[in-house]
């Protein structure tokens, strides 16, 4: 599985800047350490130098080469060691992700993608990144999310997008080791693919809840809930208005304990007189509102006597 997963990468890259081919310049070649005799030339384009396997040689994960420096001076060849062991499973780079679509519902879009058969069975090793922005806005600016592993599909929920908006997405991928990995050979390191041609999708519209952020509450709900309480408090006023004035009248006391004669002399006519006359008769002068007449047993009761306990009004 290993060795069908690692077809089509038989192309090994290193950059070598400010290198040429010149003949003066070394010439980095690859010389297998597990098959001997091979052995294969780096050529430099730019500043990369490409080395491509024949079709019948696989990389396997267990594979490793030495690479030297050749160079020529004054006609002899002079070889100088690079790096004794270089293991291509160590400096793997990818395709990008392809065919990239999306799905898009009223709460979320689903996007999805795709790799090369030959790394299908390598699926649990593979790291992708996703990066989406508004079609308006540069890549600078785009959100990422990362460490998504082992699966080719990935749910962005409506809240994460604005309405009425145009969005772009993009992938890349990246080989990674497992957690649980023991064996050397299942190490796998690695820089990001390039990114995958980019798709475009409209936001999704939203539904019910999902239109609102998290925690925000309903205006209308919120107006309906102040109408019923305010209805509700009218009513509890208006049906208890005539309790409350039937209580408070109930809580006055009666004067007539206090002043028995009064009352079963004079009936409750409360006025006073004194020995000129009734105080607040026709002729005028004071009047002692709440103070019945005392005018039995040969008693006067001037005013004088009730004046600090009630009010006086001048007629």
């Amino acid at each position: 599985g290993r060795r069908a997963g690692l077809r089509g990468g038989r192309r090994q890259q290193r950059r070598e800047p400010g290198c040429s081919s010149g003949p003066s310049v070394p010439t980095p070649t690859l010389s297998s350490n597990h098959a001997p005799g091979s052995k294969h030339r780096c050529v430099f384009r730019a500043s990369v130098c490409t080395v491509e396997l024949p079709a019948e040689e696989v990389l396997v994960p267990s594979d490793d080469f030495t690479i030297t420096f050749h160079r020529h001076v004054s006609g002899q060849e002079q070889v100088s060691l690079v790096d004794p062991q270089y293991l291509p499973r160590r400096h793997v780079k990818l395709d990008p992700p392809s065919d990239v679509q999306s799905n898009v519902s009223s709460d979320h879009c689903v996007l999805t993608w795709s790799v090369r058969p030959a790394l299908e069975p390598l699926a649990s090793l593979l790291s992708y990144e996703l990066a989406f922005k508004r079609q308006e806005e540069a890549w600078e600016r785009a959100r990422r999310k990362d460490r998504i592993i082992g699966v080719t599909w990935l749910k962005l929920e409506a809240v994460e997008l604005d309405p009425g908006s145009t969005y772009e997405a993009r992938l890349r991928v990246q080989m990674v080791t497992p957690e649980d990995a023991a064996d050397e050979e299942e190490r796998y390191e690695g820089q990001w693919s390039e990114w995958s041609l980019p798709v475009r999708f409209p936001a999704p519209r939203r539904r019910g809840a999902l239109a609102r952020p998290l925690g925000q509450p309903d205006s209308a709900l919120v107006a309906v809930s102040i109408v019923l309480l305010l209805t509700s408090l009218t009513y509890l006023l208006f049906r208890l208005s005539p309790r409350m004035k039937v209580a408070w009248y109930r809580d006055v006391p009666s004067p007539r304990p206090f002043f028995q004669p009064l009352y079963s002399l004079h009936n409750g006519d409360f006025q006073v007189r004194d020995t000129w006359g009734w105080c607040g008769g026709r002729a005028g002068g004071a009047r002692l509102s709440g103070l019945p007449r005392m005018w039995a047993s040969g008693e006067a009761w001037g005013p004088l006597s009730v004046l600090g306990a009630f009010s006086v009004y001048i007629a």
